[in-house]
C-alpha cells in the first residue's frame, strides 16, 4: 500500500505550500522508502500478478490507482491550462511522467504516514515543456514560479502546480532531467528561500552524471547502476517499519521487494548492519523457544548492542545493553493489535543481575502519566507494569480503555509489551507451561521470520472493525464487501518462514527463501 499510495501521489501531490516541511525533520538525503521502477504506471498491474499478491490484491487496486479522482482532477488542470493559454501542455504529460523509468523517495509525516515525496526521472519532452513555461506562469492561477535556484551552474526557476487549496507540487528541470516533490516545503522554507541541503540533493538528482543521480541507490546499498533490468525495486527503511522500537535493533536497516516485469516473480532482501550477524541454527531455536505459539507474525531483529548501547538516552540502558547478547525478537498476535506487539530479548551468558537497570529503565519506558501497578507475583519473574488509559486498550469498559505496559524478566529472558496479556504468555513460554513458536519450526537453517496468514488476517479484521464505529453502518458494510473477502484470500495462504539464502553481500543485503511449513495450534499442555 505503501508504494501504491506513492503512485497516486506522483501525479497529484498531498500538501499545500505553508511554510518549512525541513522543521519536521525531512532529510531529503535519507528517505524512509524507495522505488525504482520502469514505469509507474505499471506498477499497480505488476504488483497484482505477483505471487502472493494475486491471491490478495484484484483489478479493483489497479483501477483505483488509474482512476483516482485525484490524478483525474490532474488532468482536468492541464486540459484548463492548455485551453485557457493555448499551449502544447496537455495531459498526456501525465503518461510523459508514468510511463517511463523513474525513482521515488518518501519520507513519513508528523502522523507517522509515508506523504512527503520526491520523483526523479529522465523526461526529455517534459523538461523541454517546463523549461519554456516561465511566460506561462506569470498569469496562470495554478502555475506560478516560486524562486529561482542555482543549480549545477544554472539558474533555475522552481515551479508551483496548485491542485487545490491542500495540495501542490513543485516541479524543477535541467537538461533532460525532472524533479518533482510532493510540497514546495520541502525545497524552501517559510521564507520561500532554498535549503542548501535540500537544494544539493535536488541539484544531484538533477545532474546528467548517474553516479551523481543514483544518491538514493547508494544510500539504500543497491549501488550506481539499476541492474533489476525491467523489473520494479522497492525498499522500505527500518524507521518506518519499526514502530518507533528502531534505536533499540539499529542492526536491522532496511527489507527489500524486487518484482519482475508483468509480476512473475516477487523476491525479498534483507539488509542488515554489518556488525550485526545473523542467527545460526540451531542458535536461533532458544529465541523461538521464548516465543508464544500461534502469532500473526514474527521477526528476529539483528542487534549490535555495542552500537544500540548509545542510541537510546534512558538510565540505565547502556548498562543493560551491555549485559545482553544475539538478536532480539518482535511478535503480532492476532487477539493483540498492530499497536501492540512482543518485544523479546536475551541476556548473555552469567550476565550480573540487571534489576536495577531494570528498574531505572522502566521509569523511563513506561508512560509517565499512568498509574503503578503491582502485578501478581510468578515464581522466578519479575515484572515492572503500569496503566494507561487510551483508546481500544483491553482492560475497562465501553466508557474508557486502558492498557498495562509491562516490562518482565525471566532467567536471562526480558520481555516487554504495551498488552500485558502477551507478556504472560511470553512468561509462560519462556518456563515451559505454554507451547512456543519454536515447537512449530521444522529442522534447517535459521529461520528470520514467520508469516501466519491465517492468523495475520484475523488480526487485520479485528483491528479494523474495532475502529469502526457501529453508527457508522456505510463504512462497516463497505469493509465488510470489500475487506473482508481479500483477508479471507490472505488466510487460506500456508504459513511461511524466512530463511537467509547464502550470507549479505558488502552492502548487508541478504536473499530471503521463503517456506511454507505447519504451524501448530497453541494448546496448553
Amino acid at each position: 500500500m505503501l508504494v501504491a499510495g506513492g503512485i497516486v501521489v506522483a501525479t497529484i501531490g498531498w500538501g499545500r505550500y505553508g511554510g518549512s516541511i525541513n522543521a519536521l525533520d525531512v532529510d531529503l538525503e535519507h528517505p524512509q522508502a524507495y522505488v525504482s521502477t520502469p514505469a509507474l504506471s505499471k506498477l499497480p498491474r505488476d504488483l497484482i500478478k505477483a505471487p502472493v499478491l494475486r491471491d490478495v490484491l484484484t483489478e479493483d487496486f489497479a483501477f483505483y490507482y488509474e482512476e483516482h479522482e485525484s490524478r483525474l482532477g490532474l488532468q482536468g488542470a492541464l486540459k484548463r491550462i492548455a485551453f485557457e493559454h493555448d499551449t502544447t501542455l496537455s495531459d498526456k504529460l501525465i503518461a510523459l511522467a508514468l510511463d517511463e523509468p523513474a525513482e521515488m523517495a518518501f519520507w513519513t509525516d508528523a502522523k507517522g504516514a509515508p506523504r512527503h515525496w520526491v520523483m526523479a526521472m529522465t523526461r526529455g519532452v517534459l523538461a523541454r515543456t517546463l523549461q519554456g513555461a516561465a511566460a506561462l506562469a506569470t498569469n496562470d492561477r495554478q502555475f506560478s514560479v516560486i524562486d529561482p535556484i542555482r543549480v549545477n551552474g544554472d539558474t533555475l526557476p522552481v515551479y508551483a502546480l496548485t491542485l487545490s487549496s491542500r495540495r501542490t507540487l513543485a516541479l524543477v528541470a535541467q537538461g533532460n532531467r525532472v524533479v518533482v516533490l510532493s510540497d514546495p516545503g520541502l525545497l524552501f522554507d517559510a521564507e520561500r528561500k532554498a535549503d542548501a541541503h535540500s537544494r544539493d540533493i535536488v541539484a544531484a538528482l538533477l545532474s546528467a552524471d548517474a553516479k551523481a543521480q543514483a544518491v538514493y541507490r547508494r544510500g539504500f546499498g543497491l549501488g550506481d547502476v539499476d541492474k533489476s533490468g525491467n523489473g520494479h525495486t522497492l525498499v522500505a527503511d527500518a524507521r518506518l517499519m519499526s514502530f518507533g522500537y528502531q534505536h533499540f535493533f539499529p542492526g536491522l536497516r532496511a527489507l527489500r521487494f524486487d518484482i519482475a516485469p508483468g509480476g512473475a516473480v516477487l523476491a525479498t532482501q534483507l539488509r542488515v548492519d554489518g556488525l550485526a550477524a545473523l542467527p545460526a541454527a540451531p542458535a536461533d531455536r532458544g529465541l523461538w523457544s521464548a516465543l508464544p505459539a500461534n502469532p500473526a507474525a514474527c521477526t528476529l531483529l539483528p542487534a549490535d548492542w555495542t552500537r544500540a548501547r548509545g542510541v537510546a538516552g534512558a538510565p540505565g540502558w547502556p548498562a543493560l545493553a551491555d549485559q545482553l547478547d544475539g538478536p532480539a525478537a518482535i511478535c503480532w498476535y492476532p487477539r493483540s493489535h498492530f499497536h501492540t506487539p512482543l518485544v523479546v530479548a536475551q541476556l548473555r551468558e552469567g550476565a550480573a543481575d540487571p534489576s536495577a537497570s531494570l528498574d531505572a529503565l522502566s521509569g523511563w519506558l513506561l508512560p509517565a502519566k499512568s498509574t503503578a501497578l503491582t502485578p501478581a507475583a510468578r515464581t522466578g519473574a519479575q515484572r515492572w507494569q503500569r496503566e494507561v488509559r487510551a483508546p481500544w486498550g483491553p482492560h475497562g469498559d465501553a466508557t474508557a480503555t486502558t492498557y498495562r505496559p509491562t516490562l518482565a524478566r525471566q532467567g536471562r529472558w526480558l520481555t516487554f509489551s504495551p498488552d500485558d496479556a502477551l507478556v504472560d504468555q511470553a512468561l509462560d513460554a519462556q518456563a515451559r507451561r505454554f507451547p512456543s513458536v519454536a515447537d512449530s519450526l521444522p529442522a534447517g537453517p535459521a529461520t528470520l521470520a514467520v508469516i501466519a496468514p491465517r492468523q495475520a488476517a484475523e488480526l487485520a479484521r479485528r483491528e479494523a472493525f474495532e475502529v469502526l464505529p457501529q453508527e457508522q453502518e456505510l463504512f462497516r458494510r463497505a469493509a465488510e464487501r470489500q475487506l473482508v473477502p481479500r483477508l479471507d484470500a490472505l488466510g487460506k495462504l500456508p504459513t511461511a518462514r524466512a530463511v537467509a539464502a547464502g550470507k549479505p553481500d558488502a552492502e548487508g543485503w541478504v536473499a530471503l527463501d521463503w517456506q511454507p511449513f505447519p504451524l501448530a495450534g497453541a494448546k496448553t499442555r
